[in-house]
């Protein structure tokens, strides 16, 4: 095989470009499986290390902070020292990292090897998806990008089903061991088939920039990740990070628009389709990621479903992503990003809309319908702003900008979480409220009404039994109200989408 430090030379062999996308696929999948992996074996963890469910978060906790504080990092990197070098480092990193998590015997080794696998797993995605623009010719990004997406849902199809079964039949070390196998695979094919670019060694390191923004993503992790723990603002401990947190970003504001050669270009967001569309994959993230961390509790502790069924019964969401995200590159460049994105809004908050009206006995198949159709809008959603995003970016801006990007989906995902656990705890007292009011023996309702003796509302034993009953339902009904607050993000996303500029092609 020719080697050329020239990135057109991926641009000539369709067979070396496949395995070239293969390659940086496997690596993006390998890092967004992972989070799934080690969510559904916590509890297990937490059995095996004899540590309470706070203290067990870390493991989660630390794997973040790291991936948000190195994920900016990746642009300098790549060009200081080469993509392909950075993304090789970043694979073996990870999977080393990976087995001696897998080996840990105590909660403190776990977490550090968790830190050390979220440092080397920042440029994984970033990284990936700029040597995949290299490779691709510009006329045929959308599709590239689409393929890039496949290879993100292949590890959110796989991760909560091969995690719960490993757990299960094997056990949560399994989780770490998984990426081994994976990581081995994407090494050889990048190695082999990825050309290396020039590295440009008379760039320096904004030392500045990289401290306040790493600040910044530090305190906004500690506080989205830890804030419900804590009672949000009721904590000293939050309100200290937020006040660091916000001060920390206002530096960094000014100290890219004053700079020389700032962390970050601040050219990057004088393209109004980046700033929207970056702007747009946080509200995917906190649609797509707040979804995930409230339906297979939903599933499992009030409809009755096994763990290993209720990701089965998510499989076809991504399985529905995968096929809209290829479909939707082959014909953005007709249609533009406009009606797609608009289309994928409507469709998606019309899933969300019939998944707040469900109830506990409904059969899998509508819940199959409705999941796989916000699959289909995913699809069309993230590919769309991805592609629309690069889509007047000249090239010497595409490092800051895919990392950017990866940071977007990494913050979208973390607020989904925290925004729509602590919206299901206030809608849980909300209900909880409501419903209660209104049991008592005086209210005129329950005066003619044959109740069975354990639902006796004269003695203690059946007021505790309206209570429970009464505390199944507002937590059910808390769900339902979490998917319609995001039926609302959807009509917002909807109104947005007439403020992106068409990159339709003229005939």
């Amino acid at each position: 095989m020719k080697i050329i430090k020239d990135r057109k030379v991926t641009k000539g062999s369709s067979t070396h470009i496949l395995f070239l996308t293969i390659g940086v696929c496997l690596a993006s999948g390998m890092q967004s499986m992972d989070t799934f992996l080690s969510g559904i074996a916590l509890p297990k963890m937490m059995g095996s290390f004899s540590t309470s469910h706070d203290e067990i978060s870390w493991v989660l906790t630390a794997y973040l902070i790291a991936v948000a504080v190195f994920t900016p990092l990746t642009a300098w990197l790549g060009r200081r020292f080469g993509r392909k070098r950075v993304l090789l480092t970043g694979i073996v990193g990870f999977v080393v990292a990976s087995t001696f998590a897998g080996r840990s015997e105590n909660l403190l080794e776990i977490v550090a090897c968790r830190f050390v696998q979220g440092v080397f797993g920042a440029p994984l995605v970033p990284v990936a998806q700029q040597i995949l623009l290299d490779a691709w010719p510009k006329e045929r990004h959308n599709i590239a990008l689409g393929w890039f997406s496949v290879g993100m849902m292949v590890g959110l199809i796989v991760g909560p089903v091969l995690g719960g079964f490993l757990t299960e039949f094997y056990s949560w070390r399994w989780n770490y061991y998984v990426n081994i196998p994976g990581g081995l695979t994407a090494f050889v094919l990048i190695f082999f088939f990825v050309s290396e670019n020039e590295p440009d060694k008379t760039r320096n390191f904004d030392l500045t920039g990289f401290l306040l923004l790493g600040t910044f993503l530090i305190c906004l992790q500690w506080v989205l990740d830890r804030g419900q723990n804590q009672s949000w603002f009721q904590s000293n401990e939050i309100i200290i990070a937020a006040a660091v947190a916000g001060c920390a970003l206002y530096l960094f504001i000014i100290h890219i628009f004053t700079a020389r050669r700032p962390f970050v270009d601040p050219a990057l967001f004088k393209d109004r389709n980046f700033t929207i569309c970056s702007s747009y994959l946080i509200l995917n993230g906190v649609m797509m990621f707040g979804f995930i961390a409230l339906f297979p509790a939903l599933l499992q502790n009030y409809m009755g479903y096994p763990v290993l069924d209720s990701g089965l019964i998510l499989t076809p969401r991504g399985i529905a992503t995968m096929f809209a995200s290829v479909f939707v590159g082959h014909i953005l460049a007709r249609i533009g990003p406009k009606p797609l994105i608009f289309a994928a809004s409507i469709l998606m908050g019309t899933s969300f809309f019939f998944l707040a009206r469900i109830t506990p006995d409904i059969d899998p198949t509508s819940l199959v319908f409705f999941i796989s159709l916000q699959g289909v809008s995913f699809g069309f959603f993230s590919t769309t702003l991805t592609a629309s995003a690069y889509s007047n970016l000249p090239n010497e801006l595409r490092p800051d900008a895919t990392a950017f990007q990866a940071l977007s989906r990494r913050i979208g995902a973390s607020i989904g979480v925290s925004v729509l656990v602590a919206q299901l705890l206030r809608y849980q007292q909300t209900n909880r409220s409501m419903l209660g009011e209104n049991i008592s023996p005086y209210n005129d309702r329950f005066r003619h009404m044959a109740l069975p003796d354990d639902l006796n509302m004269l003695d203690q034993s059946g007021l505790h039994a309206f209570g429970k009953m009464i505390n199944e339902q507002a937590e059910f009904i808390a769900f339902l109200d979490c998917f319609n607050f995001l039926v609302w993000v959807c009509l917002f996303t909807a109104v947005g989408a007439f403020f992106i500029k068409s990159t339709k092609k003229k005939a």
